[in-house]
């Protein structure tokens, strides 16, 4: 194979929109022309299909590797070999969904060393299933020896791996902890200086396991990346972070609080590291997984696709199924953004995300929820604010430094992070004075030390945690009196800081005749070095935001954000509050992404609000068309920006500049 032709089969780095049917045992007979038929209506190119791992969809003759029984209805017995061929027939793509989380009970019998053994020693099961562990040896050995029966027969275009992971709750919600199976305990004792292992999540060491876990999870993916890699080039995996294209499931969840941009957020924050990987968003037109036979509503849907591929991330369609045996109305929303997706392949290719502003996410293995509010109260307020931003994982800050992918932010937002390794440190002390940065918090607070040189400085001389000790406590700049909420940290800070907000300590909390006697502290509530490419919030203002959402604590976080970042991607607009601004670019041209979550709900989304007579100031540009409404925008030229009048819109436009 040429150079050219080798660049060529990595179709994956071009884009390429995906349809999942979630096969059940029983749809082994199902007729793949019909299948590939609808799924070439709803726009894809590419089909992903149940191929081994639980059951095996084709003839396997591996002992450990049970034959779907009901491949018996095929006259081939083989729905894999079917599927690739009329696949490949019409110049389409076949992947494999594999699963090894789960073996059959009697395979569990002969190699109880592969299973998930709880505390007790029991094991996992379920339908005739038992959940295996990825420290055993089926994980880390013998997935190698069904991925090579596959190669070996069919000519798979790509993998996909569901349900990777350490099974700590099983599908009926029962929660099991921490696998004590003996790989397990031999291997965390290994990796953890001698620990024995955690119970659960009430253990002290259970941050240890997380990361454990995440350890042997990117060790094996890179392991299985590499296997496929020199066995078939053009078969990329789809799976974590080491994997050839990042993956995210789209979903709702009983009992989850409905975040309304939980799949923009996941793609930006696989995107803002590595722009040049693909990232893969599964979107389910169900409700829940206990209820995969309930439709999503289409609104709910339309938004999964349309903060996919704002953020540069290819559509998959999820449905349980073949095409046809269950009625899902949101199919035609998802095959309307995937069809425009598709239609607009030119402005998708390469379209990278420009935000000046990172707001750094904390790592939801090792962090608390306290720091995960502190985030989404940031978040909200610069999506409130169209202020583009991109999510930055703090896990991946020091690799995202060493690619370079910092270079771009004028302002990075570092929200109650709490202390931080020292290879944050070095990479956030090696980045250049051009990038300031915005501090809340516990962030870089290591005991009584501030850890980064750039911070405001001084010492930490009192802590006040939770709301008991900060209820009844206020910032002011003299004028305006903000609520503190959460965590507040006493600052003894150089005589050069620069404080303009400073704290009004508790006072008496009573009835309204006894509540007075605040008075306005030295302590600083808001404190800048004397260079001003750093601001310390010495409270957790981003969980303040969350919880009250006033607009005066908006304000704000927006002027210290604005103030640091200079000028920005996006100068003004008069959109409301409920679109979103995601600004990308492509060659030459600036992509704007406006997505309207008008018709957010508390667990789900109605049909949007229209978006009617609004306009978008942009730094430069020479013309602007609309991608959505299919028409040339009306623009008026200053001297140093551009005024862009919008069309009318509803769940999301794109204009390119």
């Amino acid at each position: 194979m040429t150079a050219d032709a080798g660049e060529r089969a990595r179709w994956w780095e071009r884009p390429f929109e995906m349809f999942q049917t979630n096969l059940r045992e029983i749809d082994a007979g199902l007729d793949v022309d019909a299948i590939l038929d609808a799924i070439q209506r709803h726009g894809a190119d590419t089909w992903l299909i149940n191929t081994g791992g639980i059951l095996a969809n084709y003839p396997s003759e591996l002992p450990f590797h049970t034959r779907n029984p009901f491949l018996r209805e095929r006259s081939s017995g083989d729905l894999v070999g079917d599927a690739v061929r009329a696949a490949h027939d019409r110049g389409m793509r076949l992947m494999a969904r594999m699963d090894f989380s789960k073996i059959a009970l009697p395979i569990a019998d002969e190699h109880p060393d592969w299973c998930f053994r709880s505390r007790d020693g029991n094991r996992q099961q379920i339908e005739g299933l038992a959940s295996v562990c990825p420290s055993g040896d089926y994980y880390q050995h013998r997935t190698f020896d069904i991925l090579d029966e596959i190669l070996d027969r069919y000519p798979i275009d790509g993998f996909f791996f569901n349900w990777f992971g350490y099974s700590e709750v099983d599908y009926h919600g029962v929660r099991h902890g921490v696998c004590h199976c003996d790989a397990c305990q031999v291997r965390f004792a290994e990796a953890a200086d001698g620990l024995t292992l955690p119970a659960g999540p009430e253990s002290p060491d259970f941050p240890r396991w997380r990361a454990f876990c995440r350890g042997v999870l990117d060790d094996l993916t890179g392991r299985i990346r590499d296997h496929l890699a020199a066995r078939r080039p053009d078969a990329p995996l789809i799976l974590g972070s080491r994997s050839d294209i990042v993956f995210h499931e789209a979903n709702n969840k009983i009992g989850r609080e409905l975040w309304p941009s939980a799949t923009a957020e996941a793609v930006s924050a696989a995107k803002t590291v590595r722009p040049d990987k693909p990232v893969l968003v599964n979107s389910t037109v169900f409700v829940d997984m206990p209820y995969r036979m309930a439709a999503e509503d289409p609104h709910h849907v339309g938004q999964f696709f349309a903060q996919a591929i704002a953020r540069g991330a290819n559509p998959s369609t999820y449905i349980m199924g073949p095409v046809g045996v269950i009625n899902y109305p949101g199919l035609e929303a998802a095959a309307e953004l995937t069809r425009f997706h598709r239609d607009h392949r030119a402005v998708y290719d390469g379209l990278r995300p420009a935000a000046t502003v990172a707001l750094v996410r904390p790592d939801a293995m090792t962090q608390s929820g306290p720091a995960r509010d502190e985030f989404l109260g940031w978040y909200a307020a610069l999506q409130q604010g169209h202020v583009p931003f991109d999510v930055l994982p703090v896990e991946r800050l020091a690799e995202a430094a060493r690619l370079g992918a910092l270079s771009r932010f004028r302002t990075l937002i570092l929200p109650d992070l709490g202390p931080l390794p020292a290879e944050v440190i070095t990479a956030l002390d090696g980045i250049g004075d051009t990038t300031a940065f915005v501090i809340t918090g516990s962030s870089a607070l290591a005991g009584d030390q501030d850890q980064l040189s750039r911070s405001p400085g001084g010492r930490v001389t009192g802590r006040h945690l939770g709301f008991t000790e900060t209820r009844s406590t206020y910032a002011t700049d003299g004028d305006t009196l903000l609520p503190i909420y959460g965590d507040l940290f006493d600052l003894d800070l150089p005589a050069e800081a620069a404080v303009n907000w400073r704290v009004l300590p508790q006072a008496s909390f009573a009835p309204p005749e006894k509540a007075y006697g605040h008075q306005v502290s030295e302590l600083a509530a808001v404190a800048a070095n004397a260079a001003g490419t750093a601001v310390r919030v010495a409270w957790t203002i981003g969980r303040t935001f969350r919880e009250f959402g006033t607009g005066d604590l908006r304000r704000l976080m927006l002027e210290l954000v604005r103030g640091l970042a200079g000028p920005q991607p996006v100068a003004d607009s008069d959109l409301p509050e409920q679109v979103e601004v995601i600004i990308g670019t492509n060659g030459s041209r600036t992509v704007v992404h406006l997505i309207n979550l008008s018709g957010a709900r508390r667990q789900g989304f109605g049909a949007p609000l229209p978006i009617s007579g609004a306009r978008l100031r942009l730094p430069a540009g020479t013309s602007a068309r609309s991608l959505v409404s299919d028409q040339d925008c009306k623009i008026r030229q200053d001297s140093d920006s551009i005024l862009v009048e919008l069309p009318s819109f509803e769940l999301f436009e794109v204009i390119v500049i």
